[in-house]
């Protein structure tokens, strides 16, 4: 009777813990989704760190972010493996200076609602594209597993969520090869007059222009 009654426990304490654990989920989404949907433009200090088994130590680079919605966004990373990436709203540009190169793509082919990033990017939305797990309850922040429902192999995002204000301190999207790439974000400026020069560009003159082939 004793094993009986302790089991019942058991069992309405597991289900009180998944109601708990259920109910933070929606929370954590309906927070994030509705911060997503009031953000205008996003400007941030960032800093990367890109880990793979066919590297033998992190890379670890660092520069300035800015989105606007629609679908404009400009990366900026620093010295010494300077590079820019600009999405002008249709056409993905990214600049290598040190390679005097350009390769021209278009941003909806690259960034496509099913992919990880493109919740960030300002083209996914949060309930629709993915399914959503809380990896993490903490006091002042939840970590939430994003799945893409379509074309899983592209990878997956992991959200480190201010409970706060709903703004993400920390994005982790890691391939299907197993290469993590992680994102901390500091000195945020939400909803904020950007220039509009910063989401475009101008191949400078004498660098290779690449395009993929079938644009």
């Amino acid at each position: 009777m004793r094993t009986l009654i302790g089991n019942l426990v058991a069992v309405l304490l597991l289900a009180g813990a998944s109601s708990a654990s259920a109910d933070a989920l929606k929370d954590a989404l309906a927070r994030l989704q509705a911060r997503y949907e009031t953000t205008r433009t996003l400007a941030a200090d960032f800093r990367q760190t890109i880990e793979s088994p066919t590297l033998a130590t992190p890379l670890e680079s660092k520069g300035t972010v800015a989105f606007e919605k629609p679908n404009h966004m400009r990366w900026e990373y620093e010295a010494p493996d300077r590079q820019l990436i600009v999405g002008d709203g249709t056409i993905l540009w990214i600049y290598q200076p040190d390679d005097k190169q350009v390769i021209k793509a278009p941003l909806g082919e690259v960034f496509q609602a099913t992919t990880p990033v493109s919740f960030l990017a300002g083209l996914g939305h949060v309930d629709r594209d993915f399914t959503a797990t809380l990896e993490r309850d903490d006091p002042e922040r939840w970590v939430l597993r994003l799945v893409p429902k379509v074309e899983k192999r592209l990878g997956t995002l992991v959200l480190v969520v201010r409970k706060s204000d709903a703004g993400v301190d920390e994005a982790r999207v890691t391939d299907s090869l197993g290469t993590t790439t992680r994102l901390l974000l500091s000195g945020e400026k939400r909803n904020a007059d950007l220039d509009p020069k910063l989401f475009r560009f101008t191949p400078p003159a004498g660098v290779d222009v690449v395009k993929p082939p079938a644009y």
